[in-house]
């Protein structure tokens, strides 16, 4: 059995939490940089290809 007081275990996961929000927050701000500097515009995307950019850039990444 694991000893780790409760207190720590959550702070844990506060932590983990916001370094996800931050590895997000800061892949939407490049996201939209290429979008608009260098796209000029939203590119069309199938459904599989938008599927395949979110697994890649933050499912795999954050598991």
């Amino acid at each position: 059995m694991n000893n780790i007081p409760i207190k720590n275990r959550l702070i844990e996961l506060l932590v983990d939490y916001l370094i996800i929000i931050v590895y997000l927050v800061l892949l939407l701000i490049v996201n939209l940089g290429i979008i608009l500097f260098i796209f000029k515009g939203m590119p069309k995307y199938t459904e599989m290809q938008a599927q395949l950019i979110a697994t890649f850039t933050s499912v795999i990444p954050i598991s």
